[in-house]
């Protein structure tokens, strides 16, 4: 995340949100350091993937640990409340979208093992507008910030935009030799895989948007 969190005493549950930021970043740079391997063609990256992504498992079950906590003190309002389960939600995307991850770590590695290059420029690209529409969903719920929130609404209708795109020309591409077959069908595989980030991560958007403008009513 590119931005600090704000002072502590503004947030009555700085602790948590601190957690949730910690878990943001990791699921974000674990991913990001997928798409600069890709383009790279770094395959000791790809295989640190798992390890990477095992921490996200560990922070969803702190972030409930901590949700418990804050729900059972008698202080905590009605919006409060719908705050909170809204991280909670937010934890167990993180661990899915961690899920995924290590999926498409693993669909490369299988793409650079091909005796032949393949086109990843476009599929790079896909991961990494879901890198920063992550970035922009997390940051806008923890500062609690609309406009944040919003460009990640709108940046995911640009990422499914081009994941349509990438689709067509990979179908464009159908009638091709055997081996080359392979090679689409695991460059199908991966975008696909991205493409259900993309929609975890674009559900958390519009999640945060309506939460955030229910605030202003």
């Amino acid at each position: 995340m590119n931005r600090s969190l704000k002072d502590s005493s503004e947030k009555p549950v700085s602790k948590l949100m601190g957690t949730l930021a910690i878990t943001d970043f990791a699921a974000e740079v674990n991913l990001r350091d997928i798409a600069q391997a890709l383009g790279q063609k770094d395959l000791a990256v790809l295989e640190k993937a798992p390890g990477q992504n095992a921490k996200l498992a560990r922070l969803r079950v702190e972030i409930d640990e901590q949700v418990a906590i804050e729900m059972a003190k008698v202080t905590v309002g009605t919006r409060e409340r719908k705050r909170l389960n809204l991280t909670s939600e937010i934890g167990l995307m993180f661990e899915k979208f961690g899920a995924h991850t290590v999926s498409i770590a693993q669909l490369c590695s299988q793409v650079f093992r091909q005796t032949k290059p393949s086109r990843v420029t476009e599929i790079k690209k896909l991961i990494e507008h879901v890198v920063f529409i992550t970035d922009k969903a997390g940051q806008a719920f923890i500062d609690e910030d609309l406009s944040w929130a919003q460009t990640a609404v709108e940046q995911s209708r640009a990422a499914d935009d081009l994941y349509h795109r990438i689709k067509g020309d990979l179908a464009a591409l159908a009638g091709s030799s055997p081996e080359a077959l392979n090679r689409l069908d695991l460059l199908n595989r991966i975008a696909d895989e991205t493409n259900q980030i993309l929609g975890l991560v674009s559900r958390m958007a519009r999640d945060v948007v309506a939460f955030l403008k229910a605030v202003e009513l």
